[in-house]
């Protein structure tokens, strides 16, 4: 059998995102947007919530049902394969920019990289 990536523990919740643009910071590229909450065990009531959570949001400024997903799929695998080096307990949500389309997936890895180096969530 494969040896598969981990699976993402996803945001879902609206108040999730929420929490994370209100309580934590943002970082800003020319593709991408993203905002890093570092999780307090007691703030949201347990171990279950805590440790790395990822949420992806693409906008309909991105493109049409075909585009986004295909920008979320994007996302989704550069998440995916950073999942393992992300320092700490964080909640770190993506938002794709109208222009992210327009990326290829190699200029989506390397700005996602280096706004998360920016956010203190991956070593330098």
């Amino acid at each position: 059998m494969e040896n598969s990536p981990p699976k993402l523990v996803s945001l879902k919740r609206s108040g999730e995102f929420r929490r994370v643009r209100e309580s934590g910071a943002s970082f800003s590229g020319k593709w991408l947007v993203m905002g890093v909450w570092r999780v307090q065990g007691a703030e949201v009531g347990g171990t279950s919530s805590s440790g790395v959570r990822f949420g992806v949001i693409t906008s309909r400024k991105v493109g049409g049902a075909v585009v986004r997903n295909k920008v979320r799929r994007r996302l989704r695998h550069i998440q995916r394969e950073q999942h393992g080096k992300i320092l700490g307990d964080v909640w770190c949500v993506t938002v794709a920019r109208f222009r992210a389309a327009q990326a290829t997936f190699a200029e989506l890895e390397a700005e996602w990289r280096k706004l998360a180096k920016r956010a203190g969530v991956l070593p330098s």
